[in-house]
């Protein structure tokens, strides 16, 4: 990740360190730099954001180091502490917040992996006294483990390829053969946690075979489902980002749709308890869901705003701050009841048995799913087309909101089943659906925030200044909200023109079938 495999070995055990050093100062001056030693704590993101980056961040006390992937260092000596979690505003303004901010986004910090370091970096100069490459000997391992990773890490400089193949060529002479990842260390202690890197991405993605029976199917993408629900259960409880929340409730969003599209692969006797479960679930996260997206959008809707409303507008955002809190705390009780648990335990239970019990299985059950997918593509694609036609500039936005699920229902059945179709087709017509879905999406948090503002507004007693300027605060922003939302709807009729040109329908019917628009 941060360091090229071919420039980190493993150091032989009966290989000492000056031994080595004496290798090397038969060719170049050697500058042994003081010594570390101490026990550092790797952090990354829930889901390793910065792992798939090439950056490797990691702390000792309120000390920083992070390593990214053309081997750059950035040390940063008075940062937070990082305890459970921590956001990336914690950091002071400088060049490493600068790094990490574009990569966290809004995504915690969590500590992962504690490791000890031990080791000295070596400077080789050339006999101009010039600095040629610098050479990390360092011992990684876990507190109280006994396995131990001791490695020479090259840091070549640029201009001076033939000192980097010399000192390879030494290193080689030494018994130093065996390339290993500079992170293993890191990737032992994340082991040794209960985690493995890239152990978790929210991104739907499944390999089903066409022939298997649409029963056995659907059991595997809904104990997928389960599975990202219970991984984002105890982040979600514990409020550590508004990611966790986010994930579960597309996880449970995905479920639902999945019931409602394959009716008839489960008897529907069995599978109603289910679909109201889920639905309660949809329920109960929402209003902090609610409250999240628009706390995200504070720093945007500020910045609409004239500098003597924003102080009015502040104070409105910490209400509504406040609000979330108490939802919070309603919905970490939720998440912890045992009849949340039991629920979700029940629903795993039934789909390791649906493919046993012939009174779970609907008359749909045992037909390819290749067969069912093209169908339930077919009939969303089709319901997204007709109403995407009929949108114009007078429809409501509560109609834009349904053609905006109907576009999501259709997404989620492509990603149950992308596996069984070719990829490049396949890409080709998600593409303008997910342009389309994002202009869509902007309208509606668009369109809900206008919704909150007038409730709002419709619900004050403008007694004092203060409610006053509120009031007026309040009132632009729902302007200025309104004036980005029409030309949204412009945008949206050029992106659906792409997705609804002859070339794409032509693509859509090859690829899901000759009826996909009749």
């Amino acid at each position: 990740m941060c360091q090229a495999a071919e420039d980190t070995w493993l150091v032989p055990e009966n290989l000492s360190r000056s031994a080595l050093e004496a290798a090397l100062a038969e060719h170049y001056e050697v500058e042994a730099m003081p010594e570390y030693r101490a026990t550092v704590t790797y952090v990354d993101t829930f889901d390793w954001r910065l792992y798939q980056a090439g950056m490797l961040l990691h702390m000792h006390r309120r000390s920083w180091s992070l390593y990214e992937k053309g081997g750059e260092l950035t040390l940063l000596k008075q940062g937070p502490l990082c305890k459970k979690s921590c956001m990336v505003d914690a950091f002071p303004e400088g060049v490493m917040r600068a790094a990490l901010e574009p990569v966290l986004g809004i995504r915690a910090l969590l500590p992962l992996a504690e490791v000890e370091l031990h080791g000295r970096q070596l400077h080789l100069r050339n006999s101009d006294g010039k600095i040629v490459l610098r050479l990390v000997l360092e011992q990684q391992c876990l507190p109280g483990d006994e396995q131990l990773f001791r490695m020479a890490r090259v840091f070549p400089l640029r201009g001076y390829d033939e000192e980097l193949a010399a000192v390879r060529a030494i290193l080689q002479d030494e018994g130093i053969v065996e390339p290993v990842s500079p992170l293993a260390g890191f990737e032992a202690g994340c082991l040794a946690a209960g985690r493995r890197p890239l152990d978790y991405r929210s991104k739907f993605a499944l390999e089903l075979e066409p022939q298997v029976s649409a029963a056995a199917a659907m059991r595997q993408v809904y104990l997928q489902l389960l599975e990202v629900m219970r991984r984002n259960l105890a982040g979600a409880i514990e409020d550590l980002d508004s990611e966790f929340l986010h994930d579960l409730r597309v996880a449970v969003r995905r479920t639902r749709s999945a019931l409602s599209q394959t009716k008839g692969v489960f008897a529907a006797g069995a599978i109603k308890p289910f679909r109201e479960g889920f639905a309660e679930i949809g329920r109960a996260t929402g209003p902090t869901r609610d409250l999240d997206v628009y706390l995200l959008s504070e720093a945007a809707c500020l910045a609409r705003l004239q500098p003597q409303l924003r102080p009015a507008l502040e104070a409105y955002f910490a209400d509504i701050s406040r609000q979330r809190r108490k939802a919070q705390r309603n919905l970490a009780r939720y998440l912890s009841s045992g009849k949340l648990e039991r629920f979700l335990a029940d629903w795993e239970r039934f789909l390791n048995a649906a493919d046993q019990a012939d009174q779970t299985k609907g008359p749909l059950a045992d037909k390819p799913i290749a067969i069912l997918a093209g169908r339930i593509i077919r009939k969303h694609s089709k319901k997204v087309l007709a109403d995407g036609h009929n949108l114009s500039a007078a429809t409501p936005d509560a109609e834009v909101h349904q053609l905006r699920i109907e576009c999501k229902k259709l997404r989620y059945s492509m990603e149950f089943f992308s596996s069984l179709y070719a990829q490049d087709a396949f890409s080709q017509v998600l593409k303008p659906l997910k342009a389309v879905q994002s202009i869509l999406g902007s309208f509606n948090d668009l369109s809900v925030q206008q919704d909150l503002l007038l409730e709002t507004i419709g619900t004050m007693q403008v007694r004092k200044d203060a409610d006053a300027e509120r009031a007026a605060a309040l009132g632009a922003l729902m302007q200025s909200l309104f004036e980005e939302q029409q030309p949204l709807r412009d945008h949206f009729a050029e992106v659906f023109a792409t997705m609804s040109s002859e070339a794409q329908l032509e693509l859509i019917a090859s690829l899901f079938g000759k009826k996909a628009l009749s």
